[in-house]
């Protein structure tokens, strides 16, 4: 019975910092983004995102021939 108000009372606890997920999963953002190397965005080319050190980070793979030539038509 104790360790149920144990369990209770440790919901109002401070919470630990959030872990950082460094694993890059693809995104599909509403708005623009900015880039980590500062370079803008192109029309095709996948978002990728990870949070890291407590902010969102956002790097995009580059076009490739397949994917301009896929535009072209």
């Amino acid at each position: 019975m104790t360790q149920d108000y144990l369990a209770f009372f440790g919901l109002f606890a401070p919470r630990a910092a959030a872990t950082d997920v460094t694993v890059w999963h693809k995104h599909n953002p509403i708005l623009p983004v900015r880039l980590t190397d500062g370079t803008s965005l192109n029309p095709s080319g996948q978002i990728w995102r990870r949070f890291h050190l407590g902010e969102w980070e956002y790097k995009q793979d580059p076009e490739t021939l397949d994917d301009y030539e896929a535009r072209q038509f």
